[in-house]
């Protein structure tokens, strides 16, 4: 029998709350899963009076009413040499953020990869996320851990998701020295999205992240990577596709802890309609870290109606360090839309065609594994775009 519960104004909690037991029965037990919501009730849920969540309002995706959380049951491709099996122990991260918080509380269970040293896999490890019902739950979770100088990629499709629905996700990834690592996530569909991604890097390691997220009533990505040991090196590019009210977050903090690392970033948000886009990232390097490199850049095409807020930061402890941040707010070129529809076009495929060439220059940054389905994955925005 499915049951639906809808939250209080004066408890907006109770609508999860009533489900603790029945998670208990598999997965982590129900002490670790109240005190993990008893610490939800003490920082509360957000709003934006919360500085880290001041252009984005959760509070009407955590309203309800929803179905009880789903067991997420994953599909995977992987090669014999990645040893999987399930979360043990919940990841011990975001201890103060609330959707991590909710996880730990409701989460069925999580898998856990394990790459040992000195293992270069040549084929992407490919993991599928179940659909999400509308109105439904789903709290998945995933570690990874990356042996010496081991080479392997990931590919996660987060569920497509109906209207109503809520995910919370969590992932930790640990990568060992001189070990190789591209972790790609590809989000689209309805509902409201939460990911929370803690990434630790030891000497000598790279790290290529990328995150492309198509549609989705509410998208929420808190990105937190240390770079703990020297000559790491850490990449992120993500892409953001918005029409309609969509509406995208993207929070990233990089914490450069030792001398000599390096980290690279760039996002780009394409909106139409009357979409919102927000961009929050910290290069964050600590005393005693010289010889940091760090870019940051954030750039943003946007509709008339379209919004934006940017918020590029940088918070420096050195002076031997070279760090630059940025951002960047425009429309489509006219005299190139003109050009294009002298060639015959209509205005829209003329607009749809420049739109695709700034999204592939981030593209093409990411790992060449993930390439052919994030091709796909905007491909189908555009179709859909230009669509009478």
């Amino acid at each position: 029998m499915t049951g639906s519960l809808k939250a209080k104004t004066e408890d907006p909690l109770a609508v999860f709350e009533a489900w603790l037991p029945e998670a208990a029965e598999e997965g982590f037990p129900l002490e670790e899963r109240k005190a993990a919501f008893e610490a939800l009730r003490e920082c509360g849920l957000p709003h934006r009076k919360v500085e880290a969540w001041k252009y984005t309002d959760p509070s009407g995706a955590v309203a309800g009413p929803f179905d009880r959380p789903h067991h997420c049951g994953y599909g995977l491709i992987a090669p014999d040499e990645v040893r999987i099996g399930m979360i043990q122990r919940f990841p011990t991260i975001g201890k103060n953020h609330p959707f991590a918080l909710l996880s730990h509380a409701l989460s069925h269970g999580g898998l856990e990869f394990f790459v040992p040293p000195e293992t270069v896999i040549d084929e992407p490890v490919q993991i599928r996320l179940p659909p999400v019902e509308p109105n439904s739950l789903l709290f998945p979770a995933l570690k990874i851990r990356v042996g010496a100088g081991s080479k392997v990629d990931f590919i996660v499709r987060s569920p497509e998701q109906g209207a109503g629905s809520l995910v919370s996700q969590v992932t930790h990834i640990t990568v060992a020295e001189n070990a190789n690592v591209s972790f790609t996530k590809i989000r689209s569909g309805d509902g409201a999205h939460f990911h929370l991604l803690l990434t630790e890097q030891a000497a000598d390691s790279r790290l290529a992240l990328f995150d492309s997220t198509v549609g989705g009533a509410l998208t929420r990505n808190d990105l937190h990577a240390s770079l703990n040991g020297e000559r790491a090196e850490i990449n992120l590019h993500g892409l953001s596709l918005l029409s309609g009210r969509d509406h995208a977050d993207n929070h990233t903090t990089v914490d450069h802890t030792v001398p000599n690392t390096n980290s690279q970033q760039l996002v780009k948000n394409i909106l139409t309609d009357h979409a919102c886009g927000v961009f929050n990232g910290r290069i964050v390097v600590h005393p005693g870290a010289f010889g940091t490199d760090a870019l940051q850049m954030n750039r943003n095409l946007l509709s008339d109606k379209a919004k934006v807020d940017t918020k590029p930061q940088l918070e420096i402890g050195n002076d031997d360090v070279r760090c630059s941040h940025g951002a960047t707010i425009g429309r489509l070129d006219a005299a190139q839309v003109f050009y294009l529809e002298s060639r015959g076009l209509e205005p829209q495929v003329a607009e749809a065609l420049l739109a695709r060439g700034f999204a592939g220059e981030v593209i093409a940054l990411a790992p060449s594994a993930a390439q052919d389905a994030l091709n796909t994955q905007i491909e189908t925005f555009f179709d859909r775009e230009v669509t009478p």
